[in-house]
């Protein structure tokens, strides 16, 4: 079982009087949250649970966690990243992440120009993004199967066919 944590959302700030807190979820993490009965805080470098006694949605998700019951306590919370184990999480948008994570220090051709090493690899709405330097400015390219022609993994390259303006600065 996985050590690993994954940060799926943020705590806001509280609302009401009974210690519920404003929480906004990353899409692709929502069926998860809602399925969990807990999840997690770092806190002086270390993951604390804490569980979740209640979610409810207005015109935003509130939790209610237990033992906090009053705004001051749950004021503690503001704007701290929540946290699951990588292994709660069955979304289908974190596994394609998860199996383009290993493209990490590869390099991103667009046909045969080279355009840089890829740095990191974040999770948007809908897309996966490679993080790049390019001429000293970290740019965001899709990785969407579409665009890729190639990936060889014994050199370490992407190939890819980006769209004309991609690379404008």
């Amino acid at each position: 079982m996985s050590n690993k944590y994954v940060r799926i959302g943020t705590l806001l700030k509280p609302v009401g009087t009974y210690g519920e807190i404003k929480v906004e979820i990353d899409e692709a993490f929502i069926l998860d949250f809602e399925d969990s009965d807990h999840f997690f805080v770092k806190i002086n470098g270390s993951y604390v649970p804490y569980f979740i006694e209640g979610l409810r949605e207005t015109n935003y998700m509130l939790i209610k966690i237990e033992e906090i019951d009053a705004p001051e306590t749950a004021a503690d919370f503001n704007l701290k990243d929540i946290y699951l184990k990588e292994s709660a999480i069955k979304s289908a948008s974190f596994a394609l992440v998860k199996g383009k994570e290993g493209l990490v220090g590869y390099t991103i051709y667009d046909g045969d120009a080279v355009i840089g090493q890829i740095q990191e690899i974040q999770l948007f709405p809908s897309q996966i993004m490679a993080k790049v330097e390019l001429q000293l400015k970290s740019i965001l390219i899709p990785l969407a199967d579409q665009l890729i022609t190639n990936v060889d993994h014994s050199t370490q390259k992407v190939f890819m066919q980006l769209p004309e303006g991609l690379l404008d600065m």
